[in-house]
């Protein structure tokens, strides 16, 4: 099977969840809800999912588990976007070719579906199966989604990027603005499948994070270099005061950027293969994502 066919059984698989999950909350006629769904069925690239996965594969992890998980950071990254591209933050008019949840239906009611959205994620991580899973497994799992989008993660992060919108910006600063808003949610998606796992150890932790961080921030510069690409008279009336690695150090550089970060993670899968685990279909997985930006 090609690695295209199984992504594509991946993104349709959360998909389903994900609808399955928005259709069984009350108040279905709702704004709030058409709200929440909009922006979560709206048909994202699924890649934090399909990591997880790929990576629940290599560690064994129930799949019905692996459901739980996938659809928990789905859920977050919606709730993140619409939060994202709202007039106090980056004040983004469309979002996945479609205008944004606040231009349809309003920052009030935008603002709520993304407060509902992170809520929803919370339940599920806390209440819905997970086979094999102890209760003192799944607070370790609240407490690691929960430190990495809040206050020391995805948040400090967007408060970085606002802070420097109106200063000059270094190399430096804007990395860890990427680590924080984006990169920190990847490594989260990945430490919550070891955790679910019969695997997990400090040394194995250390590879995952190493691994994680370098993919989230390739993620991070090939969302904008895909943003340039697409539309750049667009994005630069639209960006001008974001900062971005293409504003920053031209198109080219941040190729060459990205092109450097995916080395880093398949010199790190190696030490997964050292240990004796199966690394092929997440090799293809980094092999995919590389294919969509060039």
């Amino acid at each position: 099977m090609k690695f295209s066919n199984l992504y594509d059984s991946y993104q349709n698989r959360i998909n389903v969840k994900l609808f399955r999950l928005l259709n069984a909350l009350p108040f279905r006629n709702s704004i709030l809800l058409k709200a929440m769904k909009y922006s979560t069925l709206s048909g994202g690239k699924r890649l934090r999912a399909c990591l997880i996965y790929v990576v629940g594969k290599i560690f064994n992890v129930n799949i019905i588990t692996l459901d739980v998980i996938a659809s928990v950071i789905e859920l977050i990254h919606s709730y993140s976007l619409i939060h994202d591209d709202l007039p106090c933050i980056d004040n983004d008019y469309f979002r996945r070719g479609k205008i944004a949840c606040h231009v349809k239906y309003g920052q009030n009611f935008s603002l709520l579906a993304g407060d509902a959205l992170q809520s929803l994620a919370f339940n599920i991580l806390s209440s819905y199966i997970m086979p094999g899973i102890k209760n003192c497994v799944r607070l370790k799992m609240i407490s690691e989604l929960s430190n990495a989008i809040g206050s020391s993660g995805m948040c400090f992060g967007q408060t970085l990027d606002l802070e420097k919108k109106k200063n000059e910006i270094n190399l430096l600063e804007l990395e860890k603005i990427n680590l924080y808003k984006t990169a920190f949610l990847i490594r989260s998606s990945v430490r919550l499948v070891l955790l679910a796992s019969n695997f997990f150890s400090k040394n194995i932790l250390f590879i995952l994070d190493r691994f994680s961080i370098s993919i989230g921030l390739a993620f991070q510069i090939q969302d904008d270099i895909f943003d340039i690409k697409n539309d750049i008279k667009k994005i630069k009336k639209k960006n001008k005061k974001k900062n971005t690695y293409p504003l920053l150090i031209g198109l080219k550089n941040s190729e060459k950027k990205v092109e450097k970060l995916y080395k880093e993670a398949f010199s790190i899968l190696f030490l997964l293969k050292e240990k004796s685990f199966n690394i092929d279909t997440l090799e293809l997985f980094l092999e995919f994502i590389i294919k969509r930006c060039e």
